[in-house]
């Protein structure tokens, strides 16, 4: 499993929210770049980076501070939040993103995901599923849909999307272990998307849960920053959990 820690930019600062909500924050750091520096010093390879401000206007916001992270050489970084336009995909693939998170875009617009699909290939393109109450939310998690994770999640696969992140956002922030169940209903509808789970992951114990059911990525936020899991401990995991599918697939 791959773990990616969470950077969340909120008025250039790295924030947590408490279940998505902007007046219920934790400053982190006025500098997110020193933030992802040090998370890649200390092992990682991954990082998932959120614009929130992006997220909340509809276009990215946080360019300094994401230009900052992107001049990191080393960790594979996705980032999202706030990406509506080509132009916003196209500038963070050119400056260095490994993949683009695309949200609110994905439900509202599906035909437009397409031709980024077609455009920028499938790899680059990762698809958050943001779900509160059984609905799927939009626009910094401000609105809702009145849709389903696995009916949005469903479509998404049927357009070409190879890999989709979903959070729970009643659990993001809250230190209360991730939606097992609902994880487990996309991995088994769903067997050939690459899935993130994201909100709640707690422990260790939180990680191999969602392994056992055959998620292949984690991100992990506030149990991490404040310190709950340590970068050693969860780099640790990160490690012996790769060499154990490594093992299985040489058995195959």
């Amino acid at each position: 499993m791959k773990i990616y820690p969470a950077i969340d930019i909120y008025e250039g600062r790295c924030v947590r929210l408490r279940q998505g909500d902007f007046d219920d924050s934790t400053v982190y750091s006025g500098h997110p770049a020193d933030v992802a520096l040090r998370l890649h010093s200390a092992g990682f390879q991954h990082l998932h980076v959120v614009d929130l401000d992006g997220a909340r206007r509809g276009c990215p916001v946080n360019h300094a501070a994401i230009a900052a992270i992107l001049s990191i050489t080393g960790p594979r970084v996705q980032i999202g939040g706030g990406v509506r336009a080509t132009g916003d995909v196209e500038a963070l693939l050119n400056l260095g993103a490994d993949r683009v998170v695309i949200g609110s875009v994905a439900v509202t617009s599906p035909e437009l995901l397409s031709k980024w699909i077609e455009r920028f290939g499938a790899e680059r393109i990762l698809v958050a599923i943001d779900t509160r109450a059984g609905d799927v939310a939009l626009a910094g998690w401000e609105e809702r849909s009145n849709r389903a994770a696995l009916s949005v999640a469903t479509e998404m696969a049927e357009i070409g999307v190879r890999a989709i992140m979903c959070t729970d956002i009643e659990r993001d922030g809250m230190l209360n272990g991730p939606n097992i169940e609902l994880y487990r209903t996309l991995r088994d509808r769903l067997p050939d998307i690459e899935l993130t789970a994201s909100g709640g992951i707690t422990t260790l114990d939180d990680l191999e849960s969602l392994s056992a059911i055959g998620v292949g990525a984690a991100i992990v936020g506030k149990a991490l920053h404040d310190g709950i899991l340590p970068p050693a401990e969860l780099r640790d995991w990160e490690r012996r959990s790769n060499m154990r599918a490594a093992g299985e697939l040489s058995r195959c």
